[in-house]
């Protein structure tokens, strides 16, 4: 499975979820969900996972063709490139 980049469009921290701008294009949005953001102890040592708009990220696109179109395709696997 070969990685994507994208630029986080927005997050919401107490939902738990939000949209990635595949390839930093708007318009081409994928659903992310905190579960879906690799566990890294150095940035986020108390376990909660959350992304912040604007950083860009790398992940794995899974498609869930029997979900409703805003999230049927989800990123997996995310790793924060840059903030």
């Amino acid at each position: 499975m070969q990685r994507r980049e994208g630029i986080v469009k927005w997050f919401k921290d107490e939902r738990g979820y939000g949209r990635i701008m595949l390839d930093g294009q708007d318009g081409n949005h994928v659903f992310v969900h905190f579960s879906g953001i690799r566990p890294d102890s150095i940035r986020f040592p108390n376990g909660f996972r959350y992304l912040k708009e604007g950083q860009r990220v790398s992940f794995h696109l899974v498609e869930h063709p029997q979900s409703t179109d805003s999230q049927r395709w989800t990123a997996t696997d995310v790793e924060i490139i840059s903030d």
